[in-house]
C-alpha cells in the first residue's frame, strides 16, 4: 500500500469529525491521531470500511476479495479478534458497536453471526433482497380451523 500518513489518511476519509462520526468517538481523540498514528484496530476498521482511502483501485479490490474469503471461510471469534489485532472481546465489541455482552456469549471457536455490523467489517455487502415484514397479527400461526356443531 502507499506509504500515507496518519493525516493524510484522515483528511481522505472526510476529516477529523468525519472519522470521528465513523469510529463513534470525539474529534479530539482523532486529532491526536494525525501525531501518534492511528490505532491498528481502528485503522484495520477504516481501512475494510474505505479501502480507497488507503490506497489505489486494485489494492481496494483486493482487500475486499480478503475480507469476503475471510466471510466464507466461516471465521471464528477468535480468528477475527486475531485478524483484527484485538486482545479482548470488549474491543471487538466496540468496533462492531455491539454490546459486550452480546459478544462475549458468543462460542470461541463457533463461527461469527452474520450480523449486518460483522458483515460490513468484513467488506460482505448484502446480497439478498429487502427483509419481509413480519406478520402483523402475533397470533395468525396459532389459529386454526374451528368445526361447528
Amino acid at each position: 500500500m502507499d506509504n500515507l500518513t496518519a493525516s493524510e489518511i484522515i483528511d481522505r476519509l472526510g476529516g477529523t469529525t468525519e472519522v470521528a462520526r465513523i469510529c463513534q468517538i470525539k474529534p479530539p481523540s482523532v486529532s491526536e491521531w494525525r501525531s501518534t498514528g492511528i490505532p491498528q484496530a481502528r485503522r484495520q476498521f477504516l481501512e475494510l470500511l474505505k479501502p480507497d482511502a488507503f490506497g489505489s483501485a486494485v489494492q481496494a479490490q483486493d482487500g475486499v476479495a480478503e475480507a469476503r474469503a475471510l466471510v466464507d471461510s466461516r471465521m471464528s471469534k477468535r480468528a477475527l479478534r486475531s485478524r483484527m489485532g484485538l486482545s479482548s472481546d470488549a474491543h471487538l465489541a466496540k468496533v462492531l458497536g455491539l454490546p459486550v455482552s452480546q459478544v462475549s456469549g458468543w462460542a470461541e471457536e463457533d463461527m461469527v453471526p452474520a450480523l449486518p455490523q460483522v458483515m460490513k467489517l468484513l467488506g460482505h455487502t448484502d446480497q439478498q433482497g429487502p427483509a419481509k415484514p413480519a406478520n402483523e397479527d402475533p397470533d395468525a400461526d396459532r389459529i386454526g380451523p374451528i368445526e361447528v356443531a
